[in-house]
């Protein structure tokens, strides 16, 4: 009998001692990586350390194949040089959508040219950037910009620093010559006006990411002397993917690479309500599918009025202060272009909805 007891109780003891031993392996699987992850985040905060004290985020890009871009190009006085310099910047190009105050957005959304002193800019993944102010002014405007550097900030997205801008604003880089000039001209009849500096608040994330992934962007051939205006397809194709720059919402983005994702203007980017927390805007399929495209089913006309008369939702990432300023050849070119693309099925929900995980 003892000898039963006995091999019993050892038979209960090694049992134990085997489920002590399977704990203590999930135990120190579980220490091993929260050491991992602690050693990771160490490795990670030192390498943005590093990076920030020598300032590699911040490479220099001043290089004559990015220099060149803007060399011949100068500002005119020519009145209707600057006068269609400044319907591109309060309309079709919508510059003044976030180079505003935040306090001239009401103004802005009715229609009204407001000043263009700088706003609170976009918070991105790599952090945050200022819309810097656009007037002459010699501190926080571009009065000490010379016409070269403008035009490599617009062709190549490098600021007055040699460092990346704002990236992801590649569309611009397509702007025709004349476009480019007349933009530059209209901005510099602005008088000098204090405002928003430029100004930008990198993450761990972007520093690494400008450091070593991010390179400036280029037109995709010699970009044409001029454009002329009219109603029709071909037109509509510049408005859109490069002076409007429907492509940047309109189309799914990696926001980490810049990289389109899915097919051009099919919607779906997703962006958070300012005024209505927990609601977010998801940018609408433009293309022409007769089941999941937003104005597949709008005439011409219909598409006029709606853009020419201005936002439903004061907080709606959509221009439409700008584009409510276009001229009906504009509007009519920018529809005709959206008919003529392939229909493609993506169904993306309604523009306002809750946000998702």
């Amino acid at each position: 009998m003892r000898a039963e007891v006995k091999n019993q109780y050892l038979g209960t003891l090694k049992s134990a001692v085997r489920t002590h031993r399977v704990i203590m392996k999930k135990w120190m699987k579980w220490i091993g990586i929260l050491l991992a992850a602690l050693v990771s985040l160490a490795v990670l905060a030192a390498a943005g350390a590093v990076l920030g004290s020598l300032g590699l985020y911040q490479r220099s890009w001043d290089e004559p194949r990015w220099n060149q871009a803007g060399r011949e190009v100068r500002a005119s006085s020519d009145p209707a040089v600057i006068a269609r310099g400044r319907y591109l910047v309060y309309a079709s190009a919508h510059c003044a959508d976030c180079h505003t105050p935040d306090a001239s957005r009401e103004a802005m959304f009715r229609g009204e040219e407001v000043p263009l002193t700088g706003g609170t800019g976009e918070v991105t993944y790599l952090g945050s950037w200022t819309a810097p102010n656009l007037t002459s002014d010699t501190v926080t405007g571009i009065g000490k910009m010379s016409d070269a550097q403008f035009a490599r900030l617009i062709r190549h997205g490098i600021n007055r620093e040699n460092r990346i801008a704002l990236p992801f604003k590649d569309a611009y880089a397509d702007l025709a010559e004349e476009d480019l000039v007349a933009i530059l001209s209209y901005l510099r009849t602005l008088p000098p006006a204090p405002g928003v500096g430029p100004r930008k608040e990198i993450n761990l994330f972007g520093k690494i990411t400008l450091a070593y992934f991010l390179t400036p962007y280029k037109p995709e051939g010699m970009p044409r002397a001029r454009f002329e205006p009219e109603a029709s397809a071909a037109y509509g194709d510049y408005l859109a993917n490069t002076v409007g720059r429907c492509e940047s919402c309109h189309t799914p983005r990696n926001l980490k690479t810049g990289e389109f994702l899915g097919a051009p203007l099919s919607g779906g980017m997703p962006f958070k309500s300012r005024l209505q927390p927990g609601m977010m805007f998801v940018a609408p399929n433009l293309t022409p599918d007769s089941a999941t495209g937003h104005i597949a089913g709008w005439s011409e006309e219909f598409f006029v009025r709606r853009m020419q008369a201005g936002a439903v939702f004061p907080d709606s990432p959509m221009p439409w202060g700008s584009y409510r300023r276009m001229t009906d050849t504009d509007l009519r070119a920018l529809y005709r272009y959206l008919r003529s693309l392939k229909p493609v099925r993506h169904e993306v929900g309604a523009p306002l909805q809750p946000e998702k995980a």
